[in-house]
């Protein structure tokens, strides 16, 4: 019977760099991402200043479930890189145990200009930080409040990718 472990966190928190991480890590394992399905572009997803308490079940995940039930049987841990946590009512039956990595947002908007902005102009990076702060944080703030509050384990955004492999791994091995 396979385990299914769902890494949550804002954008820049440190999820799918935690999940490559573990995926080296875990034989027998296969890798979901949210990303990978361009949900939050769907007709169907709701307005970005939606509060996330009623946008999480208006994503459309039916192409993510197709895949996620099509997992072959004999695999034995599913790891999913899902900001939702435990709160998307589609999902949430199949989940074992949910992750929340907590990152300070001053850090996940760095990881985020890092990774999003390498190319880009200093006007959009400034357009970018001046929409950071007056629409984007209080989003985030609403999203981390939300979704962690019914994680089962809080990991730190700041401690190490090993020390967070670690206390996942230790995790599985104690609910074996």
């Amino acid at each position: 019977m396979k385990k299914v472990l769902v890494f949550s966190s804002i954008t820049g928190g440190g999820k799918t760099t935690l999940i490559q991480k573990l995926a080296v890590r875990i034989e027998n394992c296969v890798v979901i991402s949210f990303d990978d399905y361009s949900i939050d572009a769907l007709p169907s997803a709701p307005p970005l200043d939606t509060p996330i308490e009623d946008a999480i079940n208006q994503y459309e995940l039916q192409q993510l479930m197709d895949d996620f039930l099509n997992i072959p049987d004999e695999t034995e841990i599913v790891l999913i890189d899902f900001p939702f946590g435990n709160r998307h009512e589609v999902l949430a039956p199949y989940i074992d145990t949910t992750f929340y990595i907590q990152t300070p947002l001053d850090i996940a908007l760095a990881r985020q200009i890092l990774r999003d902005f390498s190319a880009k102009t200093q006007k959009e990076i400034l357009e970018w930080a001046a929409t950071y702060l007056n629409f984007a944080r209080p989003i985030f703030v609403n999203h981390e409040a939300y979704v962690s509050e019914t994680a089962d384990i809080i990991l730190e955004g700041t401690a190490s990718i090993e020390d967070n492999v670690q206390i996942v791994l230790e995790s599985l091995e104690e609910n074996a």
